[in-house]
């Protein structure tokens, strides 16, 4: 499905790149509000654009060592820590059985820490810095295991927002020593490479089916936004979502209409209207492609939204 969560500040919308029913799950841990663990896990392969909070850093790890996710055309594997500055916007490509953890810090808390060396500080607050793969296999693996050790102490916690909140300052402190660390024995190193020209093709497409999708009816109308060739344009498409632009499109148009049949406000349109409205003139190429998609037919999409409402 197309939709937006905004767990903590974040604005993220997912389109779903493999058929079958779609399942997610959205653990948070709010320790104070200064610092938050957030855990994220889905049963299909997404397509992710995410815009970060505007006031704090994110600091991601993937929370096993499964298929990698795609950051940015980049490779993010299990030994590699994310690092987003306030307001920045990414995209990820996220596997089958995909799960990714986030630890939301203050912007002000982080930078004004003491644990963080001056090195750091300069490192990660440079006003260039927006979102970055680091490649620090043992940093990742301790970032984990402070998680999960957080997340245990924290359903233990009788004793209020006081306890919680020791919990989160101690996962902060470990965090910025750790990270203090690295970059101190290693500097910019360890920054991976992200994006590739092959990536900002993709980029550069992706956008443009999302804004005018009712308006591009083939790759040339496509290669009008873009410019550039056919086959690179289909390269690009091929390397980051596994679809051709045009599969791309027509999937976009069937999440946009599983999101309409699942709005109360247009439960007086029919489901045929609802599927010409997005491109879909054919009833039965309609309903078979979606259930092909979602697991499920148009009517029962809406029979759920009804009974939900």
């Amino acid at each position: 499905m197309i939709l937006t969560n905004r767990p903590n500040g974040f604005d993220q919308s997912y389109l779903q790149l493999t058929p079958g029913p779609f399942v997610g799950r959205f653990l948070s841990c709010f320790l104070s509000d200064k610092v938050s663990i957030h855990l994220e896990h889905c049963t299909q392969a997404l397509e992710q654009s995410v815009t970060g909070p505007s006031d704090a850093v994110t600091v991601g790890v993937l929370a096993n060592a499964g298929e990698p996710f795609c950051l940015n055309g980049g490779s993010f594997t299990s030994g590699n820590v994310m690092i987003a500055m306030p307001g920045s916007t990414f995209h990820l490509h996220s596997p089958i059985e995909g799960a990714v953890i986030a630890i939301i810090v203050q912007k002000d808390h982080l930078q004004g820490h003491s644990g963080l060396s001056a090195l750091a500080n300069d490192w990660l607050f440079a006003p260039e810095f927006g979102a970055q793969l680091l490649n620090a296999p043992q940093l990742a693996r301790r970032i984990r295991e402070d998680v999960v050790q957080a997340i245990q102490g924290a359903s233990f916690v009788e004793t209020g927002q006081t306890s919680a909140a020791y919990i989160g300052d101690a996962l902060l402190a470990g965090l910025v020593s750790k990270l203090s660390l690295e970059i101190s024995g290693y500097g910019t190193t360890l920054s991976g490479t992200i994006g590739s020209a092959s990536y900002e093709k993709f980029l550069k497409g992706r956008n443009a089916i999302h804004k005018n999708w009712d308006t591009i009816h083939g790759v040339d109308d496509l290669l009008v936004e873009t410019g550039g060739g056919r086959r690179a344009l289909q390269n690009s498409f091929a390397s980051h979502v596994a679809l051709g632009p045009l599969s791309y499109h027509r999937l976009l148009r069937l999440h946009m209409a599983r999101r309409a049949l699942g709005d109360p406000s247009q439960f007086r349109a029919s489901i045929g209207d609802i599927a010409a409205r997005h491109g879909f003139w054919g009833w039965s190429q309609f309903t078979k492609l979606y259930q092909s998609h979602f697991g499920q037919l148009p009517s029962e999409t809406r029979a759920e939204a009804g009974l939900l409402n």
